[in-house]
């Protein structure tokens, strides 16, 4: 019992010291939010799968700390930072939050487009945290670095394509493949390519390739923010080296 107390207080130390007050008040008001949406939409009577993923989602708003402390320490799961909790939980709020909790998804056009763009970035920066539990991290490239965050969220992007498939596939209540939808000419990506042939016979197909389409918009974009983030901090620390060394 010792143990437990001792390794609970030593990760609140640790997230304390990584992440400003504010960020971490942050944490609660979603987790908050998402109980309530919970509540709410068993009271509702919602369809068993929305239920169920608001459910899942608000646990995922605990993923990292229980991670943590679930680790063993030399696993490097238990160094993941604190931040992408951060990370995971701005998806939560857009996606579980505004997405189902506030029906954003069937009523702002397009919602479920950015919301693609928008995993396929955040999971960049996710895959970065990632690659900095390993050891020799800081003797890598600035490009490097940044090609682990990429690749980490194409990892992502097919992963997230599966699960729809197979909810699909098993789940009643499940539709995210969009089996009756057909693209009108307003929509961004047949502005770009023109209107597919054979709806909705096809419109699984043009469902899953549209999404990864969106999400790697959104993969390059936080790739290169990644990119010039790591280059400048990089330069920052080559200045400081220097100084180091004229003075000494």
């Amino acid at each position: 019992m010792k143990k437990l107390k001792n390794r609970f207080l030593y990760e609140f130390r640790e997230m304390r010291k990584e992440l400003p007050l504010a960020e971490y008040i942050a944490w609660w008001l979603l987790r908050i939010a998402m109980l309530t949406t919970a509540v709410v939409f068993e009271v509702r009577g919602e369809a068993v799968y929305q239920r169920n993923l608001i459910l899942l989602n608000t646990l995922a708003s605990f993923a990292i700390p229980i991670l943590r402390f679930i680790s063993p320490k030399k696993l490097f799961t238990s160094k993941i930072s604190f931040r992408t909790q951060s990370y995971i939980d701005i998806f939560i709020f857009a996606g579980s939050f505004l997405g189902h909790g506030l029906k954003f998804l069937g009523e702002v056009p397009e919602y479920d487009k950015f919301m693609h763009v928008a995993a396929g970035g955040i999971v960049v920066f996710i895959g970065a945290e990632i690659i900095k539990t390993f050891k020799g991290y800081e003797h890598l490239a600035s490009g490097i670095k940044t090609f682990s965050g990429v690749g980490f969220s194409f990892i992502i992007i097919v992963a997230w394509e599966l699960m729809e498939f197979f909810a699909d596939w098993f789940i009643t209540d499940s539709q995210n493949q969009g089996y009756n939808m057909v693209p009108d000419e307003t929509m961004f990506f047949v502005k770009i390519f023109g209107m597919p042939k054979n709806m909705p016979a096809q419109a699984p197909v043009y469902d899953t390739n549209v999404d990864m389409f969106y999400a790697v918009i959104g993969c390059v974009l936080c790739a290169a923010i990644l990119y010039a983030v790591l280059r400048i901090a990089e330069g920052r620390v080559s200045a400081d080296e220097k100084e180091k060394v004229a003075v000494n």
